[in-house]
């Protein structure tokens, strides 16, 4: 059915905002060491934090995704916006590793995974005449909350210390998803915006809409899983070592290597952008194609880039091919299994970006272990890549499913 949509852009800055509020928990870094030389835990201990958090996102995401078409994408959103606020909050109070863990960790984690993916899901249903541009435009909300509030963080970590700058957090989180989140509306079913008609399927092929439970059944889910596992590895390796990554290949102080990981969040957010937007003119498989075939080349070649210029190309590169994965894979997720359960649908491929953080994290210290450097880890993330490559030109869409369930 045809109906006009005059404030459907309206719903994409809604969208914007709250991934922005859910974006700021990704400035974590910054407070690794005023913890640790506030309350004398070690670095290693605090540094769980973070990755308990990205664990669990994925996880909440598809209880979440369940739960939006009951709840409503405002209701949904505002649910993870109590949950972050009150794990900033607690965090803000604790005075020792359990309670950080369970404020910042588990319920910010909770609280991301109940945000994340509704700008995702409800905005593409808005615009299927855009949906690799719209879903760019979404993730590319949550970059730039870690950009705009890094310095703001580092600014109130020099005056006022982690405790309260937790705080404060929570209060603009709270503030920015009470503005994002009744921005954001469910679009009717069906909908078309005006003067548009999806593309007639080729002879012989039904439209492809998938439920949760039929998608896993599929060979192509697991397929695509361990396409999209193999992006999160390199992405969230660089996220997590670019600083030490800079300082031992090209030798960079730890203030040079600071502007590597601006430059680096930067790229980031830019790639999320041009990933979705890219989707729409060559098709998001070809998109991935060319991203697994930079981010395979960067990492093989990093360890020859011993200059500033050439290190920041190289990491701004592979934050600009992560960044373009994230923008891409909803739309091939929709592609392949169709609207109607997409919210869980791509959180249960979400669950890639959980497992990735483990195995990248764990790379790297085997790496460090065995070799006292990150070289057999370039090695290995990069084979990853390779290997994504002929995954991606092996990847084919599933067939409509014969049977409802």
């Amino acid at each position: 059915m045809r109906q006009t949509a005059p404030n459907r852009w309206s719903i994409v800055a809604g969208g914007m905002i709250c991934q922005f509020c859910a974006g700021m928990l990704y400035s974590w870094s910054l407070y690794v060491k005023p913890l640790v030389e506030t309350y004398d835990w070690p670095q290693n201990s605090v540094t769980l934090t973070f990755s308990l958090a990205t664990f669990i996102i994925p996880i909440v995401m598809i209880f979440a995704g369940r739960l939006l078409p009951r709840l409503g994408p405002t209701r949904t959103a505002l649910t993870g916006a109590l949950s972050l606020t009150a794990g900033l909050a607690l965090s803000g109070f604790a005075r020792s590793l359990p309670l950080l863990y369970l404020g910042y960790g588990v319920l910010g984690g909770i609280g991301v995974g109940f945000i994340y993916g509704v700008p995702i899901a409800t905005c593409v249903k808005w615009f299927p005449d855009k949906k690799g541009l719209i879903s760019g435009l979404s993730v590319a909300g949550f970059g730039l909350g870690s950009i705009v509030f890094a310095p703001i963080c580092t600014a109130l970590l020099a005056a006022i210390g982690p405790s309260a700058t937790f705080l404060v957090q929570g209060g603009i989180t709270l503030a920015g998803m009470l503005i994002g989140a009744p921005m954001m509306k469910a679009a009717p079913d069906g909908y078309r915006p005006p003067n548009w008609s999806p593309p007639e399927p080729a002879a012989g092929t039904k439209p492809r809409d998938f439920t949760s439970l039929q998608m896993v059944r599929c060979r192509q889910y697991w397929f695509l899983l361990i396409m999209y596992l193999f992006a999160n590895v390199a992405g969230l390796f660089i996220i997590g070592h670019a600083s030490p990554v800079s300082q031992e290949v090209a030798g960079l102080t730890a203030a040079q290597a600071g502007v590597i990981v601006s430059v680096l969040s930067i790229a980031n957010t830019c790639g999320r952008f041009l990933g979705g937007a890219a989707s729409d003119r060559l098709g998001a498989a070809r998109v991935v194609t060319i991203l697994y075939i930079a981010d395979a080349v960067l990492l093989l070649a990093l360890p020859m880039m011993g200059q500033f210029a050439l290190i920041a190309l190289g990491i701004g590169g592979l934050a600009v091919c992560f960044g373009g994965m994230m923008g891409a894979y909803p739309s091939i997720v929709l592609d392949y299994f169709g609207p109607t359960h997409y919210s869980t649908n791509y959180a249960l491929v979400f669950l890639a970006f959980g497992f990735g953080g483990l195995i990248a994290n764990q790379t790297a210290a085997v790496s460090l272990s065995f070799r006292g450097s990150y070289t057999l880890a370039f090695l290995v993330i990069g084979g990853m890549c390779v290997v994504g490559v002929v995954m991606s030109l092996l990847s084919r869409p599933p067939e409509a499913p014969k049977t409802a369930l």
